[in-house]
């Protein structure tokens, strides 16, 4: 009797009062980032399918003086309520993701020198410790450059990048066994070449569990013509010439293993008026001001409706609206997207899907395609 009580607590992990069964690992991750409603609200833990999630990015939490910490008033009881969702799953992983745009303010000076990185890696475990969390996921936008007013960078980012997510990776390995849980490292990662420029992702990718690429945003709303935001693969007539599979060659090409390579995908669209009616609004000048984004949960509803015809674009696997009454053009992602891009990442052998933000699909219809596509 007692050898087998030995057997079972051996194969049972408790966290935060959640009791968890050992499990093998999913073979794809579907990584949701889940924000925090503005500007310091709660987050309704029961409005997320934690059992179509392997792992929820909370974001975000930002640098003050180099150390890790919240950003908003409520981002701890945010994190505990999350962390709960794993008793209705208990192969769910919770990390905090740390920075994320103007968020990322800080980096460059933390990470030059290694006592800055170990003021980090010591945040990172407390925070870890404190929350029961799963790891701690980087989201530096950008080393070596920005896009962000007044934003510190320098050239030695490069080498930063890769000595944080390893200064972060050994300390996880030790603690690892007192805590009786894997903890993850990940990172955004920029899904573009001017990324692949001023990191070493050969070196980088050695120390993470996974990369998750930001495979959007490549047609923002200041666009000087329309374009998909986020296309599988690249159309010729693209003057940007971007896509999903470009990115994920140009990462295998950079030392990557593909099984660390998590695509990113949009649960929003960008809406543009004053766009002529040829090709249906695709690949367009943008002739008036407006230009935005819109949420899936918006477009939705305009789907074949209130004058808006849905087209697909086979080549990029994507589709977009087109109202030619009002001149306005919608790129956006829906269930047959997602669905492309599950199939994608299966032939590709590569490791999951992530996706910006949970929110954004109320309705769960792009997150009920992903998960069916792993099936």
């Amino acid at each position: 009797m007692l050898r087998r009580w030995i057997c079972l607590i051996a194969v049972l992990l408790v966290s935060g009062g959640v009791i968890q069964a050992k499990t093998k690992r999913p073979r794809y991750e579907v990584v949701g980032y889940v924000m925090a409603p503005q500007p310091s609200g709660l987050v309704d833990a029961s409005s997320i399918a934690a059992s179509k999630l392997t792992r929820i990015n909370y974001a975000f939490f930002i640098l003050k003086d180099g150390v890790i910490v919240e950003r908003r008033d409520h981002d701890g009881d945010n994190v505990r309520a999350l962390v709960g969702l794993k008793r209705e799953n208990p192969q769910l992983q919770v990390l905090i993701s740390v920075g994320g745009g103007s968020g990322s303010a800080g980096f460059s000076e933390m990470a030059f020198t290694a006592e800055g990185r170990k003021r980090f890696v010591d945040s990172a475990m407390a925070l870890v410790e404190r929350y029961d969390l799963d790891g701690v996921d980087v989201d530096w936008e950008y080393p070596g450059y920005t896009h962000t007013p007044n934003m510190k960078v320098r050239p030695e980012d490069k080498q930063s990048y890769s000595l944080l997510m390893k200064d972060l990776r050994l300390r996880f390995n030790k603690a690892e066994k007192r805590l009786g849980r894997p903890l993850v490292t990940s990172s955004a990662t920029g899904a573009t070449q001017i990324w692949l420029d001023h990191t070493d992702m050969r070196s980088a990718a050695k120390w993470m569990t996974s990369v998750n690429m930001m495979c959007y945003d490549w047609y923002s709303a200041e666009a000087k013509n329309t374009g998909h935001d986020s296309p599988l693969y690249t159309s010729a007539a693209d003057p940007r010439q971007i896509s999903i599979d470009g990115a994920v060659k140009m990462n295998l090409a950079a030392g990557v293993p593909r099984r660390k390579l998590v695509i990113g995908v949009p649960f929003y669209g960008r809406r543009w008026p004053g766009v002529d009616a040829a090709n249906h609004g695709l690949w367009q000048p943008v002739t008036a001001p407006g230009a935005g984004t819109i949420v899936f949960r918006d477009v939705v509803p305009l789907v074949n409706a209130r004058g808006f015809v849905r087209y697909w674009d086979d080549t990029a696997k994507a589709p977009y609206l087109y109202n030619p009454e009002q001149r306005t053009f919608i790129t956006y992602n829906d269930a047959q997207a997602e669905a492309e891009r599950t199939a994608y990442v299966k032939k590709m052998k590569l490791g999951g899907i992530m996706f910006w933000q949970y929110s954004g699909d109320s309705g769960n219809v792009l997150l009920d395609a992903i998960a069916a596509g792993f099936k």
